[in-house]
């Protein structure tokens, strides 16, 4: 009698530890949501950077990197910049993970990651402030009429990018597309050493 009482109770006992190591795994999952790891400075920008280093050596043009500007107490916060014959091409990468909700305009963009809602400020619109900032630098070299045009990829496979098509954003899957564009193969009659000279003279000091 008093065995099979021990039994009971060690069967009892052995269906509530599982009950409950099973329902805490289930609690977990509900409870604490996967955060995405936004990536750091270096990070965000490792893998365009090498894409842009490959394209500048097989087209004999020059990246600038890195590429913080300031100029009359302006600041363009760039990651690089790809100079050659067709112009300049600014790059400002974006290392945020979680879901990113935007439009083009819209003043400020929401990352959501794990329940978390962080505001931050428009980058396409920060790219356009960039483009004009590069500009000047050229200006102030004597150099006109060369094209500039500066674009945003977001590099963090983690991220879910819940914008509209027209943003004009790009990953880096797009961006290494963007590359083999013909345009990027035009002579616009760029001297690329004079150019690339005229940037870095505004590059901020680290």
């Amino acid at each position: 009698m008093v065995s099979d009482l021990v039994f009971i109770l060690v069967i009892v006992a052995g269906s509530v530890a599982i009950y409950f190591l099973f329902a805490g795994k289930k609690n977990d999952g509900l409870e604490k949501p996967r955060k995405a790891k936004n990536l750091n400075d270096s990070q965000k920008s490792a893998e365009p950077l090498r894409i842009a280093k490959r394209f500048a050596v097989l087209h004999q043009y020059q990246v600038i990197a890195p590429a913080q500007l300031a100029k009359d107490g302006k600041y363009a916060d760039l990651d690089f910049i790809l100079v050659g014959w067709f112009g300049l091409l600014c790059v400002k990468c974006i290392g945020l993970g979680g879901q990113i909700y935007g439009s083009l305009e819209d003043e400020m963009w929401l990352q959501l990651d794990a329940g978390k809602r962080v505001s931050f400020a428009n980058p396409m619109r920060a790219a356009e402030a960039d483009s004009r900032l590069v500009r000047d630098t050229l200006f102030a070299a004597k150099l006109r009429n060369i094209p500039v045009e500066t674009v945003c990829v977001f590099t963090n496979k983690s991220a879910t990018l819940m914008l509209p098509r027209t943003t004009g954003h790009y990953t880096v899957k797009d961006f290494r597309a963007l590359l083999n564009k013909s345009k990027f193969d035009q002579d616009k009659g760029v001297d690329i050493p004079q150019t690339v000279e005229a940037v870095k003279k505004w590059v901020a000091a680290g």
